[in-house]
């Protein structure tokens, strides 16, 4: 049975949002791959009856500038079903995080969607478990590839490349592995890839962090800017270059020309991270790098090699993938099946069709 499957955006800007990536696009495009009516409509004022009429599936993300929830009641006349998808636990959100107000000014209308919807849809089991007080009816969809958008790195460069890729929401997360990084570069020549944090080259960013302290501009992300400050001392000790943000579609071949050898990703272990997905270790994977994870949530369900949030692990654990050559390959050949077995979203897409065709 085809479907016609409707995906609510919040704006004509969704394109800038990684979680529009991996929650609508991706899955979106499969579906239409596989015979589905998908289109996309931004919430906007009064909906056209023809749009009323049109899905059998009305699916929700996030949060939206305005009340979503008269949309969803209209939708629900008509009888059609409701999806909520929420990939973030939004109250927990940390304190260095740059956008922990917009989340927390997001929480009530995202407790009312939660409420309202047929069935949520999340990433991980830890997120399932949390979003449940606000609807039993939670069913998880981890976060999936579309392998065809991911090129393998070509491998052609003059030494080995460590790299790390991430939002602005991560520099207090790549803080504690910085000092390991430095005094292997002090044994062992190889470059230090960061890619992303910021949509601006560094030193740019840097520049406008100085200018929002001394005016004493947006004090609600006054430790986000300083933390940057503090960081930013620690970079420039190191032999690195610095790619900035892309466009979430423009981002995996971004990625790619990277062209790293080994992926980091170091994670505090806080309430909010516990809830992510393991993202980065798919993308790593995919073009072609072995990754060295912290032992946290939710990278010690899923990566395979793992690093205490200690100096003296990081740097042991790094080293190893660094020196040994066969260890690095064997491992990553190990990951890049876990990840072609269980995150390819040609596969996940039917756990979609699966909400999407029950009945709730």
């Amino acid at each position: 049975m085809n479907l016609k499957i409707l995906y609510i955006l919040a704006s004509q800007y969704e394109w800038k949002n990684g979680c529009w990536f991996y929650r609508s696009r991706i899955p979106g495009t499969e579906l239409r791959e596989r015979g589905h009516e998908v289109q996309f409509m931004t919430i906007g004022g009064e909906i056209a009856e023809e749009w009323l009429n049109f899905p059998d599936v009305v699916v929700y993300g996030r949060n939206y500038g305005l009340d979503p929830i008269p949309s969803i009641e209209q939708y629900k006349k008509r009888g059609k079903k409701i999806i909520y998808d929420l990939d973030d636990d939004v109250w927990s959100v940390n304190s260095d995080n740059p956008a922990r107000k917009a989340a927390e000014d997001k929480r009530e209308q995202c407790a009312a969607l939660l409420k309202a919807a047929d069935i949520v849809t999340t990433t991980t089991e830890t997120l399932k478990k949390r979003l449940k007080k606000f609807n039993k009816n939670v069913v998880v969809i981890p976060n999936a590839i579309d392998f065809s958008k991911f090129p393998k790195s070509d491998g052609v460069k003059e030494k080995l490349r460590v790299g790390y890729t991430g939002a602005a929401t991560h520099w207090g997360d790549v803080a504690f592995v910085l000092e390991a990084i430095k005094d292997l570069q002090g044994n062992y020549d190889f470059d230090f890839v960061l890619q992303g944090m910021t949509g601006v080259p560094l030193i740019a960013e840097i520049y406008s962090a100085r200018q929002i302290l001394a005016q004493r501009a947006e004090p609600e992300r006054k430790q986000y800017h300083e933390s940057i400050l503090k960081l930013y001392d620690e970079i420039k000790q190191l032999n690195y270059f610095h790619i900035p943000f892309y466009p979430p579609e423009l981002y995996p071949s971004v990625l790619s020309d990277c062209n790293i050898d080994i992926g980091i990703a170091p994670l505090k272990d806080n309430t909010f991270n516990q809830a992510k997905s393991c993202i980065k270790f798919y993308e790593y994977a995919t073009v072609g790098a072995a990754t060295l994870a912290s032992n946290v949530l939710p990278y010690n369900k899923e990566v395979g090699y793992y690093a205490k949030n200690t100096y003296k692990d990081w740097k042991k654990k790094l080293e190893k993938l660094i020196t040994d050559e066969d260890f690095r390959s064997k491992l990553y050949e190990k990951q890049w099946k876990f990840v072609q077995k269980n995150r390819d979203i040609k596969k996940v897409i039917e756990n979609w069709e699966a909400v999407f065709k029950s009945k709730c």
